[in-house]
């Protein structure tokens, strides 16, 4: 495949496959907005038990928690939404069509991102609508419209994760595990729910080595007007530079798997 247009165009089919295949199951996106909206209400009563100096009032903690259940709804919705189908092709025996067509099998299984991008902001918006009719989320309207492109700046750093994890089903056929445990990880590290001021010493190194500590500082800056430490400009930069030094080492990665594959005669097996 030689043309832009052409990548473009076939990029574009392997998201509408997605989505159809997606809206065939016809309560699947109620029970995953569902699912985040029993989320946000377990947190809004529990934000009325939060009395402590770093969040005055309990509306500062919903406001606070509220991105974070944003932030891991989206965090699931893209690792687990990508290990899913990278599986679900090698299940039926459809990965074979990645391998043999023009896109190319890594073009390919990165395509095979977008819809759940797409779909987690999707559920993002429609929650934070939730939360601020039902609730009362104390959103920063003037500043909400620059969370977007700051989400899709969030979203190039969450790719090389999700490549990563590509990379790892076609080469050990699962992931679900590491899944779990990486996304158990982040939400504490990160500071989903609380602030990672709060994290030990031994172990608070970790909100400083991944994306997502400044990602998520970003969007609670920009979405409910949490205070920020270092400028906005620096945590773009940081989100930036780990998103410039992981993303090409997770498409080699995915080569690289697929090369193990085929090496092994093991590539469309699952």
């Amino acid at each position: 495949m030689s043309s832009a247009p052409a990548y473009g165009r076939a990029v574009l089919a392997v998201l509408k496959r997605d989505l159809l295949i997606f809206v065939s199951y016809r309560a699947r996106l109620l029970g995953q907005f569902l699912g985040a909206a029993a989320a946000v209400t377990l947190f809004f009563y529990v934000s009325r038990l939060v009395d402590t100096p770093q969040f005055p009032s309990p509306e500062d903690y919903f406001a606070f928690a509220l991105i974070g259940v944003l932030f891991l709804r989206a965090l699931v919705a893209t690792l687990s939404g990508v290990v899913g189908m990278v599986r679900q092709e090698l299940v039926a025996g459809t990965f074979e069509r990645m391998v043999t067509s023009p896109l190319g099998p890594t073009a390919g299984t990165a395509a095979m991102m977008l819809f759940p991008f797409a779909l987690a902001l999707f559920l993002s918006v429609a929650t934070l609508a939730f939360a601020a009719i039902v609730f009362g989320a104390p959103l920063e309207w003037s500043t909400v419209p620059l969370a977007l492109p700051v989400a899709a700046l969030v979203a190039l750093a969450l790719a090389p994760f999700c490549l990563l994890i590509a990379a790892a089903v076609l080469v050990l056929k699962q992931a679900t595990a590491a899944v779990r445990f990486f996304i158990i990880a982040i939400s504490v590290v990160a500071g989903f729910y609380f602030p990672v001021e709060l994290l030990p010493g031994w172990i608070s190194w970790a909100s400083d080595v991944q994306p997502f500590t400044p990602a998520i500082d970003l969007l609670r800056h920009l979405l409910v007007d949490t205070p920020l430490q270092d400028p906005v400009s620096g945590l773009v930069l940081k989100v930036a530079a780990f998103t410039a030094v992981l993303l090409p080492l997770s498409v080699l990665a995915v080569s690289t798997a697929i090369d193990i594959g085929r090496r092994r005669a093991t590539l469309i097996e699952y």
